[in-house]
C-alpha cells in the first residue's frame, strides 16, 4: 500500500501570458562575468514537456528559447508530479508514482483524485468584504485528461458579489497528462490566464484606461468598485498600488487574473498531498536574476542561523561560491535597471519625507548620489559608473582584496536590514531614508529602501571577518 505522498515541486510559478503556446523549459547557462567578459547572462533551452488537449504528453529539446511570439508572451505552464512512498509484498520504494505502482497497490487511476483551488483576493484583502472574493475550484480524477478551466466566481450569498451571477472571470486551466511508457509518472498541469484586466459595468475609458467590452462585467456596486482610501487606512502596502480616480484615491474597480492556491491529491482511506501554485506577471527581463530572491526570502527563514556556525564560513569554497552567485546577480539587476532614473525618485521620497518630519529637505536629498556629469558623452553617468564598478565585483579575487584592504566595507557600503518603524523621532539616519548604501535607490516590497536578507547581509559580514583573520598576522 501507499503509505505516504508528497507533490514535486511543492511550489511552484505559473507566468501569466496571451500566447497559446507555453514557454519552452528553460535554464541559466554559464555566463563570462569576468572584468573583460561580455557579462551577458545567458538562458539554455531545456527537456520540455509538451501536453496535447487530448491528454497526450511527448518530451522534446528545443532548439532556442523563445518568451514572446505573435500573440504576446508565452506562458510558464508548470507541472506537478505526484511521489510517494509504498510497500509491496513486504518490499519499500519510493519515488515517482506510476500507473504501475498504483497497480501493484491495488489501485488504478480513477482513484488518484486532483483538487486545485485558487483565488485572487486583491480586492477582498483592501476592502475585506465577502464578495470581493475571487475564488475557483476543479476536482477531477486521474483518468480525465480534459483541459479544465478554473473559472472565478465571487460568493453569490454575499451583499454584492464583485463577479455577478453568471460571469466568469477565468484564473487559468488545469489538465492531467495521460501516462505513457516513455513518461509514466503522474502529474498536473497549471496553466496560468492570459494576463488581462476586467472592469466593472458603465467603466469610463476616460480615466485612462480602456477596456475591452467583453471584459466589462463586474458589479459597479460591489465594495471594490468605488472603494476609496482614508488617509489612515493602511492596507495597501506599498501605497497606491490599485488603478484609481479623484483625489483620495477612489478604486476604480478593476481586477487582473493572477491568483495563488492549492494543488492537493487524495487516494480512498489513503494519504493526502499538497503544494502551492503561485501565478504571476511575466518575467521582463529573463535573463536578469534578483538579487533578493523568494529563494533567499525562505532561507533567511530556515537557514538564517546556519551563517553563523564557524563550520559553515569555514567551507571557503562553498561560501566564496555564494558570495560570488550574489554579486552575479547584483550585475544582472544592474543591467535591467535605470539608476538615475531611480535615484531621482529616491531623493524626491528623501525630500517629502523630511518635509512631513520638520527636516531640511535639501539635506535629505543630499543623502542620494549627487547626479555626475555625463560620463564619456552618455547621459545616464549614474547607471554607467555603477555598471562599470559592479563588473568588477565578479571578479572574486578583486572583492576578496578591497574587503582586505577596508575592513568595514560591508558596513559602510552595504545597507543593514533595519525596522523603519520604529518609534522616536525621525532624524537623518532613520533607515526610511534612501543613502548611497547598496542597494542604493532601490525600493523594497515595503515601499522602504531596499535591502538584502538578514541571512544575506550577515553572511557578507562573516565572510568578511573570515577574509581578514585569514590574512591578518598572528600577534
Amino acid at each position: 500500500m501507499i503509505e505516504r505522498l508528497w507533490i514535486q515541486p511543492p511550489l511552484a510559478f505559473a507566468r501569466l501570458g496571451p500566447s497559446p503556446v507555453p514557454c519552452d523549459s528553460h535554464r541559466y547557462g554559464p555566463s563570462d562575468l569576468t572584468p573583460r567578459g561580455t557579462g551577458r547572462t545567458t538562458v539554455l533551452p531545456d527537456a520540455t514537456l509538451d501536453l496535447a488537449e487530448d491528454g497526450t504528453l511527448t518530451e522534446r529539446m528545443p532548439e532556442r528559447v523563445q518568451f514572446k511570439d505573435e500573440a504576446g508572451w508565452r506562458p510558464v505552464c508548470p507541472y506537478f508530479e505526484l511521489h510517494g512512498a509504498w510497500t509491496v509484498g513486504g518490499v519499500a520504494g519510493t519515488g515517482p508514482v506510476t500507473e504501475q505502482v498504483l497497480a501493484d497497490c491495488g489501485l488504478s487511476l480513477a482513484d488518484v483524485r486532483w483538487e486545485v483551488r485558487v483565488a485572487n483576493l486583491k480586492a477582498h484583502h483592501i476592502t475585506q468584504q465577502a464578495g470581493d472574493r475571487i475564488e475557483a475550484r476543479v476536482d477531477l480524477a486521474g483518468d480525465d485528461h480534459r483541459r479544465r478551466v478554473l473559472e472565478g466566481r465571487s460568493p453569490q450569498a454575499a451583499q454584492q458579489p464583485l463577479v455577478p451571477a453568471g460571469e466568469v472571470l477565468p484564473l487559468g486551466s488545469v489538465q492531467v497528462p495521460a501516462p505513457n511508457p516513455d513518461l509514466p509518472e503522474l502529474r498536473l498541469r497549471f496553466t496560468p490566464a492570459a494576463g488581462v484586466v476586467y472592469g466593472p459595468r458603465g467603466h469610463d475609458p476616460l480615466t485612462g484606461y480602456e477596456l475591452p467590452q467583453e471584459r466589462l462585467f463586474l458589479n459597479p456596486e460591489a465594495a471594490w468598485s468605488g472603494f476609496r482610501l482614508t488617509d489612515t487606512d493602511y492596507r495597501t502596502t506599498p501605497a497606491l498600488l490599485f488603478a484609481g480616480a479623484e483625489r483620495g484615491w477612489r478604486s476604480l474597480g478593476l481586477v487582473d487574473d493572477v491568483c495563488d492556491g492549492t494543488v492537493a491529491v487524495t487516494l480512498p482511506d489513503g494519504p493526502r498531498a499538497t503544494a502551492r501554485i503561485v501565478s504571476a506577471p511575466p518575467r521582463f527581463s529573463p535573463d536578469r536574476r534578483p538579487f533578493v530572491s523568494l529563494a533567499d526570502g525562505l532561507a533567511d527563514r530556515v537557514q538564517r542561523a546556519d551563517v553563523h556556525d564557524p563550520a559553515y564560513v569555514e567551507d571557503e569554497e562553498q561560501t566564496a561560491l555564494e558570495v560570488r552567485d550574489l554579486f552575479e546577480r547584483v550585475l544582472e539587476t544592474m543591467g535591467a535597471i535605470n539608476v538615475d532614473v531611480q535615484n531621482e525618485r529616491a531623493a524626491r521620497t528623501n525630500a517629502v519625507i523630511a518635509a512631513g518630519s520638520g527636516l531640511s529637505a535639501q539635506d535629505a536629498r543630499s543623502l542620494a548620489f549627487d547626479p555626475p556629469e555625463p560620463l564619456l558623452g552618455l547621459l545616464l553617468g549614474l547607471t554607467e559608473r555603477g555598471r562599470r564598478r559592479h563588473r568588477r565585483f565578479v571578479a572574486l579575487e578583486v572583492l576578496e582584496d578591497m574587503v582586505r584592504e577596508q575592513p568595514d566595507l560591508i558596513g559602510q557600503q552595504v545597507r543593514a536590514p533595519a525596522a523603519v518603524d520604529a518609534p522616536g523621532p525621525v532624524t537623518l539616519d532613520s533607515p526610511r531614508f534612501y543613502t548611497r548604501q547598496m542597494p542604493s535607490a532601490m525600493r523594497g516590497s515595503d515601499a522602504y529602501p531596499m535591502h538584502l536578507t538578514r541571512r544575506q547581509y550577515d553572511l557578507l559580514v562573516r565572510w568578511a571577518e573570515k577574509l581578514r583573520e585569514d590574512t591578518e598576522p598572528d600577534s
